[in-house]
Parts: structure tokens; C-alpha cells; sequence
């Protein structure tokens, strides 16, 4: 049998054995043990998802003893299920904030109908492709993605993937009208490529993390979507204002560890890459070259704040939502503005702490109390 085959045999499998197992999972976890913290608080119950790389930082911060040095004691819960069970857990109470596996275009659709949600940091961004078979490719480059070239186009889609989002929101914004193109929908990545080899599609939107089987199975990938959409989000770290209010200062920590582990990935590989892959369970090579190679995949803990506002606005344009609510009172960049700005001090010449204020203030806004405007110099 394939590769592929054993891919689409193994991914089935694992969706049913992984909602079984969910019950289990949430009262056990993966860290922590439900213990009390060193202070005699409880510890911050938080969800992981180990069959990506969405949730590297968080788990590195764990592995690499990150939260520990910090003085909070993190509880990572494997829930490497639907959207909407590891949702249910935060609104529920079972956990305290999300990590991956959530993307960004469930959480800001349930803001859209009432939840009431707070982001307040990233985990993943961009990392998602175009791909099609190989004589097909010179179709979907940039300047092909023209209103006349991409009339009648059938374009397969998983619907919620942040990707497909950024997709049609950076066609919309180049004029073309979307209800020429037939975006087809269908249960996942490895039925698009199936769908793609068959000739029932012209191409598909697949995430990162099957970029490898699309490749395997002979298609190419044509676009990275972050060329035609920079920097679009995808998995946020999400809360609630109860959970904020209640633990604000431990987010700030659970925050700083988050920048340290973001440091060690780009500071030293050869110590990182084995930390994330004690929790996250991809082929270590598949790992490598996601978390360090990768060029269009992004793993940073900034919130982003006008990233979500622009992914917010993509999401009305494509019809997914009215645009009811305002997206900003659903993101509080503070505390990750906050951690950034302790380390800074602590370590105020790092090039690392430097260059990610001057991304805060690019993707969030002006620094606090910039006597130069915001400018980060």
C-alpha cells in the first residue's frame, strides 16, 4: 500500500480513536498531574495539539522548563480533536486558555455569534498552500490570479481552514468576484488531493502539515497563500475575561515563557528540535522542516492584533460572518506587550526581544509610552 493510502487509512482511524480518548485526556493531561503550584494556586490548565506543529511553543515552554522558571505551573491537555470539542472545553471550564488546533476562523466566528472570547497571544501563522498537479502550476502563480483566469476555476477547500480564509479574502481585495470560482468543499486535506489527482479539481488549499503528503501523492505546490495574503494568523492563544481577570499575571508568565521558547527555536536548533519533539508527534524530519526551514509557516506568540482585524474583515468579505461585533474588544494585546516588555528590560541589547517589539508594534500597534511614536527605535 502507498504512503498516501496509509496516510488516509491512519488519519480516519485517528479522528474516532481521538474523540474516544477525549474524556480521558482532559481529566489526565500531559503535565503538571493536577498538582497545586509552588504558591498553592491551581495550576493554568491549558490545550495542546500533538499531531501538529501548532502548539511547538507551548510545549516547548513546558519541555525545555521554561514555565518552571517562570513559577507557574502549566497543565497541557492533548486534545487533538474537532474545533469545536476543545472550544467547549474552555467555555465549559475544564481549561483556562487554547493553544492549536483551533485556528482562527472558528473562534472569531463563535465571537461573531456571542462567545465571549479573548486572544491574547499567537502560536501558528500562515502555513498553507496551492497545490496541483505539475503541468498546472504556472496557473496559480500571483499574476495569474486575475478575474479572468480564475473564472469557473474549482478550487477544493476544508471550510474553517484559516488558509481558505486568507485565500478568498486576498482575492476579494484584488476585485475578483468570488461567486465565479467554485470553491468545492470537502472533509479534509487528503480527500482534496485525491479529488485534485482525479481531475475533479483544478487544485486545493491544504494546510502545512499535509503539504508533504499533497507532494507524495505527485502534486506540486503552486502558491504559498501567504504570498498573495502576508502574514494572515491561523491558531491564536484564546481565553475568557473571567480567566483573564482571575490570572492575568500567570498569562504574562505563561507569556514570557512562550517568547523564550520562540528565542531557543531561533537561537539553537539542535537543543529545540528534540524538546518539541518529546510532545508533538511528527516525523522528526517532517519537524525540522516545518519549525526551521519552513519559510511560510510562522510560530510566534504576538497576538497580532491587526493581523486579526484584517483575517475579522477577510471573513466578512467571503460571507462566512455579518461582521457583527467589534473585533477589538475580543483581543488584549497587553499582556503579551507586558511579557515582551520585562524581558527587554532584563535584557535590553537582545536582538531577539528587539526585533519582535518592532514586529509588535507592525502587528499590534504603537509600543506604550514611545517618545518616538511608535516607532520602536
Amino acid at each position: 500500500m502507498s504512503s498516501y493510502k496509509n496516510f488516509v487509512r491512519k488519519y480516519k482511524k485517528s479522528i474516532g480513536a481521538a474523540a474516544v480518548a477525549l474524556t480521558l485526556l482532559l481529566s489526565a493531561g500531559c503535565g503538571g498531574g493536577g498538582q497545586k503550584a509552588a504558591d498553592g494556586s491551581d495550576p493554568l490548565d491549558v490545550t495542546i495539539n500533538t499531531n501538529r506543529v501548532s502548539s511547538a511553543l507551548t510545549v516547548l515552554g513546558e519541555n525545555a522548563g521554561y514555565y518552571k522558571d517562570e513559577g507557574i505551573d502549566v497543565k497541557l491537555h492533548v486534545m487533538n480533536v474537532a474545533y469545536a470539542d476543545i472550544l467547549s472545553a474552555l467555555t465549559s471550564g475544564k481549561v483556562e486558555a487554547t493553544t492549536g488546533g483551533v485556528g482562527s476562523t472558528a473562534p472569531l466566528r463563535m465571537i461573531e455569534n456571542g462567545a465571549d472570547f479573548v486572544i491574547i497571544g499567537g502560536q501558528m501563522s500562515e502555513g498553507a498552500d496551492i497545490v496541483t498537479l505539475p503541468e498546472r502550476a504556472d496557473e496559480w502563480k500571483p499574476e495569474n490570479l486575475t478575474p479572468e483566469k480564475l473564472a469557473g476555476k474549482k478550487i477544493g477547500v476544508v471550510r474553517t481552514a484559516s488558509g481558505d480564509i486568507a485565500l478568498r479574502g486576498a482575492l476579494s481585495k484584488k476585485g475578483v468576484d468570488l461567486s465565479t470560482i467554485q470553491f468545492v468543499e470537502l472533509g479534509n486535506e487528503p480527500a482534496i488531493i485525491e479529488a485534485i489527482k482525479k481531475g475533479e479539481l483544478d487544485a486545493g488549499n491544504v494546510q502545512a502539515n499535509l503539504r508533504d503528503t499533497a507532494h507524495q501523492a505527485g502534486l506540486v505546490s503552486a502558491l504559498h497563500i501567504d504570498d498573495v495574503a502576508p502574514d494572515f494568523i491561523c491558531c491564536r492563544i484564546i481565553t475568557t475575561p473571567e480567566n483573564l481577570k482571575a490570572r492575568r499575571a500567570d498569562f504574562v508568565k505563561f507569556l514570557r515563557a512562550q517568547l523564550k521558547a520562540y528565542r531557543l527555536i531561533h537561537t539553537d536548533e539542535g537543543k529545540a528540535l528534540p524538546l518539541i519533539n518529546q510532545s508533538i508527534e511528527v516525523d522528526p524530519a517532517v519537524l525540522k522542516s516545518q519549525v526551521f526551514e519552513d519559510k511560510h509557516l510562522g510560530l510566534v506568540p504576538d497576538p497580532a492584533k491587526l493581523r486579526v482585524e484584517d483575517f475579522y474583515d477577510s471573513m466578512k468579505r467571503v460571507g462566512y460572518i455579518e461582521g457583527k461585533v467589534n473585533i477589538d474588544d475580543h483581543i488584549d494585546a497587553t499582556l503579551y506587550q507586558e511579557a515582551l516588555a520585562s524581558l527587554l528590560k532584563e535584557e535590553p541589547n537582545d536582538p531577539i526581544w528587539n526585533q519582535l517589539k518592532a514586529d509588535y508594534i507592525r502587528n499590534d500597534g504603537p509600543w506604550p509610552d514611545d517618545k518616538n511614536g511608535g516607532d520602536g527605535k
